[in-house]
């Protein structure tokens, strides 16, 4: 992911048909392209899934606090191993950069496709709430 993809990964991001979030709401969480491109410059790394040269996917991790910060799919892309490859990326990276277990937030909904999507990988939910979303623990393999 470069500085060049964030258009497009905030498009992404506002498109998602669950866990739904405004712009406003990214604005009040701190996550606008100025942030994003300041933790890329920084201990976060993010990949890109293109369609041609179109951007219909993407995941972020935090290289220091070993989070995997946000995975998202474009719409009509969902299905077609994009989340599990960019999955795959981020955990891979994170396990290297030392981390024994890596986590992430998501929101609590068992009929949400992410929640099962998450577990289906091998992420533990812990029942520790972050705001209105739920941690999920992955252990280095």
């Amino acid at each position: 992911m470069t500085e060049a993809d964030l258009t497009a990964v905030f498009e992404i991001r506002l498109a998602v048909t669950e866990n739904k979030v405004t712009m406003s709401r990214l604005v009040e969480l701190g996550l606008t392209p100025v942030s994003v491109a300041k933790a890329l410059k920084g201990q976060a790394i993010g990949w890109v899934c293109t369609d041609s040269e179109n951007v219909v996917g993407f995941a972020i991790g935090d290289g220091a606090s070993g989070e995997v910060t946000v995975l998202a799919t474009m719409p009509g892309y969902e299905g077609r191993g994009i989340g599990k490859t960019l999955m795959q990326l981020v955990q891979a990276w994170l396990f290297n950069k030392g981390h024994k277990e890596i986590w992430l937030v998501t929101e609590p909904n068992p009929g949400f496709r992410a929640y099962g999507f998450y577990q289906s990988l091998g992420w533990t939910p812990t029942g520790k709430m972050i705001g209105e979303d739920e941690k999920l623990t992955l252990q280095r393999p």
